[in-house]
């Protein structure tokens, strides 16, 4: 049997007021011509001048199938909720146009098809601005509306399912024209993130954004979402869901189809378990491996001194603090905080149970509402989380380019501005140009924030950091002990009354239980080591020879030495090579990289022998990665 594909576009006055498209069999073509001229003749815009019906046959054998998104639905209550939603729901893909996307979204209306830009740069790439991309040539395996009634959820998820099937596309955002229709949509990750309240009642507003990954072939691209023909597959219970939010209501039944898309996407990871400590010969779930993915760096964890110090302090003062620190939460913590200080050359120190907390908390409490944060678009996802949460304007500045963060903040109108960038990106291992930054911080009368977890215990005289190796002085830097100083816990190196500030008013300080007494001696043991130096000086030779290995070059030199790959597949499958040869070095894939930037992150330690690093290169040339 010969299927078809049957068109319906209605206009007033040259301006499109309605449509819709299914495939069918010749026998269903003058029923649903019939029903595609009444929806055409009822709707809430208006009587049309113009009514465009077109039936084009179309070969079986070219018809492919994909499975529809799954449906979330979210709960902002106002238009300005939704808009902030979009953004932030793009920065967490790390999409880095996600500010001029949504933007676009509510400034750019009354186009007939859809606007294509650049995810890193938000350029609009259709080549037809006026017309946009229209997508074409779709439907449901088995269609929820058989008789052609507007059901705009099913119509909007069968439409952004065919979209997110196309290459290079990574998002999409809709606003529907309809001014008694408020719910839109964001397609991202295999998801449908349903939107109400994304404009107001009445509102002639209507917008289509798809987001393209950057070099995508925009002609192949086109040609997909307008003539290759495509079913979808809807969920078994869609197809005849009357209900009006197109969703499960149990949490489980959500869980498990967010799950599966999850799963779908290739996104999936599974725990590993030491069952040793994290030394350079470990045993993970039952297997022995040479381990190059810690980032225990100095390989201060297990000891004697660290050990022996935190057993002291759980025998004097057991193993909980028993509050927050403004409550019953504070004994040896206080004597630490000076210590950090001290060793790091600032005023004060403030203490928090993790690295994440502290730079949540620190720039929530930090960036008021008239202060403008101006974020590196490669920052970790502590500090992403931190710029969310507070209430202060966040313009994400692209990767390291302070020329472009200069002419931001020459342009910002902000009383107060606040930089914030890692000195270490926990990916890539690259280390900024701190003078470089400063400069640009100074000339434009901006705070400068430093995340230094990856630079503490490793760069610099006595593993002092990257501030102080670079002779750089920010306003704050935000250190961890979970890394090269092998405990855990976190702490803002600060003025003293920026420390008299967060100890007040930022919250993780104020509301989290205190870090327990064993953690804080043992971070107290872990500096003594650091003025010996002798470690830091083991792990700083290890690096040198690794990245000589490697053919890489870097001062100062990092951690973390990252091995691209590309292909998110092939990176998963060399990972699993070198586990085969004994050597464990996850990849790393997206989300925690853009698509297509997969690696795996080698990262060395001072416990590594050269017994250890010669078998590296053994098994990094058996897996043709050198």
């Amino acid at each position: 049997m010969s299927t078809y594909s049957i068109r319906m576009r209605s206009s007033a006055d040259y301006c499109h007021i309605s449509g819709a498209e299914r495939l069918a069999p010749a026998t269903e073509l003058p029923q649903l011509a019939s029903a595609m001229t009444s929806r055409a003749l009822h709707h809430d815009k208006g009587r049309p001048d113009t009514i465009h019906i077109t039936v084009d046959k179309i070969e079986e054998s070219t018809i492919s199938t994909v499975p529809a998104l799954t449906p979330f639905l979210e709960s902002n209550s106002s238009p300005g909720d939704a808009r902030k939603l979009i953004a932030q729901r793009l920065h967490a893909a790390g999409i880095q146009a996600a500010d001029i996307a949504a933007e676009m979204a509510y400034s750019l209306t009354g186009l007939r098809g859809a606007a294509l830009i650049d995810s890193s740069s938000g350029e609009r790439l259709d080549p037809n601005p006026a017309r946009g991309v229209r997508v074409s040539t779709f439907d449901a395996i088995s269609h929820p509306s058989k008789d052609c009634a507007k059901d705009h959820f099913h119509e909007a998820l069968i439409l952004a399912s065919k979209v997110h099937s196309a290459p290079g596309i990574v998002a999409e955002i809709c606003l529907s024209d309809d001014p008694f229709y408020t719910r839109g949509y964001l397609a991202l990750d295999g998801f449908f993130h349903r939107i109400p309240n994304i404009k107001d009642h009445g509102s002639t507003l209507g917008t289509r954004i798809f987001i393209v990954e950057p070099d995508t072939d925009i002609p192949e691209l086109i040609d997909y979402l307008e003539n290759t023909p495509v079913y979808i597959e809807l969920p078994p219970d869609a197809s005849s869901s009357t209900d009006t939010t197109g969703l499960s209501s149990d949490l489980s039944a959500i869980a498990a189809q967010r799950n599966t898309a999850w799963a779908g996407a290739g996104l999936t990871r599974t725990l590993r378990t030491f069952e040793t400590a994290q030394l350079p010969h470990s045993r993970i779930d039952g297997a022995d491996y040479l381990l190059f993915s810690s980032s225990d760096y100095l390989g201060l964890s297990t000891h004697p001194e660290l050990v022996s110090a935190a057993t002291a302090a759980i025998g004097h003062f057991g193993t909980g603090s028993g509050g927050s620190r403004l409550t019953t939460g504070t004994s040896i913590h206080s004597a630490l905080e000076s210590e950090l200080a001290q060793f790091f050359g600032f005023d004060d120190a403030v203490l928090f149970a993790t690295g994440y907390q502290a730079n949540h908390s620190t720039i929530a409490a930090i960036a008021t509402a008239d202060v403008e944060i101006f974020s590196d678009a490669a920052n970790h996802a502590s500090i992403i989380d931190g710029c969310r949460n507070a209430r202060a304007k966040v313009t994400v500045f692209p990767h390291a380019d302070y020329q472009t963060l200069d002419r931001l903040l020459a342009t910002s109108s902000a009383r107060h501005k606040l930089v914030i960038s890692d000195s270490v990106f926990s990916m890539s291992g690259e280390v900024i140009d701190g003078p470089a930054l400063e400069r640009t911080c100074r000339r434009r009368n901006a705070w400068l924030m430093l995340d230094d977890a990856h630079g503490v215990g490793v760069i610099g005289e006595q593993g002092r950091g990257t501030a102080a190796h670079l002779d750089i002085r920010p306003d704050i830097v935000v250190g961890t002990a979970s890394k090269a100083l092998g405990v855990e816990g976190g702490y803002v190196l600060c003025s003293a009354p920026v420390g008299e500030l967060l100890r007040n008013q930022a919250r993780s300080f104020v509301y989290s239980t205190s870090m327990n007494p064993g953690s804080v001696a043992a971070i107290r043991a872990a500096l003594k080591q650091l003025e010996v130096g002798d470690v830091v000086k083991r792990l700083q030779r290890n690096i040198a020879r690794v990245l000589s290995l490697v053919g890489a070059q870097s001062d100062p030199a990092s951690a973390i030495i990252p091995l691209p790959v590309g292909d998110e597949t092939e990176a998963m499958d060399i990972s699993a090579q070198l586990a085969e040869l004994g050597v464990f070095i996850p990849a790393i894939r997206y989300p925690t990289v853009p698509r297509g930037e997969a690696m795996l992150r080698l990262t060395i330690t001072a416990l590594h022998t050269d017994a250890d690093i010669d078998q590296l290169e053994l098994a990094l040339r058996n897996t043709g990665l050198l």
